[in-house]
């Protein structure tokens, strides 16, 4: 690992760039290694145990989210920053799209997809926000329509249909609403025999860039940051 993660944050100082973490052993190694400011997200399965550690990363300085891929765990959120004078660290929402992705893990997305939050349990959440005072501390929407993404179309919809819930609850009041985080997905050729992959890296960022600058000019809201998981990506 030290192998691994260790050039990888050298090479990543100069853009800030943040680590993801998908387990407890994870965001310790997070915390560990993650350069001071840079952005530590937390995915998965969480326990209190879990947002605990999530709110003393934030104490330490890091810029920590905790993607909510259910209603219970803000409940939880909400319940340790009852119990401890800790700052609380940002909140996403991990939005349950209608459009499913494609490759090899398309499954984990689309309205089936037992991950995320529907668009009536999205205004729940930004309910419970306001009603606890703590709206300011929803940073992030969060997707993912699935791995080894062969082509691009599937992310397109995507894209558009996370805009508009981006749009929308700026609109509602959520003033630091500033990203957008498209999960992973992006394709590695393992073959140099057979090509899979209709799309480049080029092609792919403009897409995204292209599709969530309109919808933030239609909607006539700010920009968001764009954040994206590909880490088998970044390891090839």
């Amino acid at each position: 690992l030290p192998n691994f993660l260790n050039p990888l944050l050298k090479a990543g100082e100069k853009y800030n760039y943040g680590l993801e973490a998908g387990s407890k052993a994870e965001l310790f190694l997070a915390i560990t290694y993650n350069k001071i400011g840079a952005p530590i997200t937390i995915n998965g399965f969480k326990d209190k145990e879990m947002i605990h550690l999530a709110f003393i990363a934030q104490k330490m300085g890091h810029n920590t989210t905790i993607i909510i891929e259910g209603l219970n765990e803000l409940e939880m959120i909400l319940e340790v920053e009852k119990e401890t004078s800790l700052p609380t660290p940002n909140v996403g929402l991990r939005v349950r799209l209608f459009n499913s992705g494609s490759g090899i893990w398309a499954k984990s997305a689309g309205i089936d997809s037992k991950f995320g939050l529907s668009s009536t349990e999205i205004l729940e959440a930004f309910e419970m926000l306001e009603e606890n005072d703590l709206v300011n501390i929803l940073t992030m929407i969060h997707f993912h329509i699935g791995s080894a993404m062969n082509t691009i179309k599937p992310l397109k919809n995507a894209l558009k249909e996370s805009g508009h819930i981006y749009a929308e609850l700026k609109n509602l009041g959520a003033e630091n609403l500033s990203d957008i985080n498209i999960g992973g997905g992006m394709a590695v050729e393992y073959s140099q025999f057979q090509r899979t992959t209709q799309y480049n890296l080029q092609e792919f960022a403009n897409d995204v860039i292209f599709t969530l600058k309109n919808i933030a000019r239609q909607k006539g809201v700010e920009e968001p940051n764009i954040f994206t998981e590909s880490g088998r990506f970044i390891s090839a």
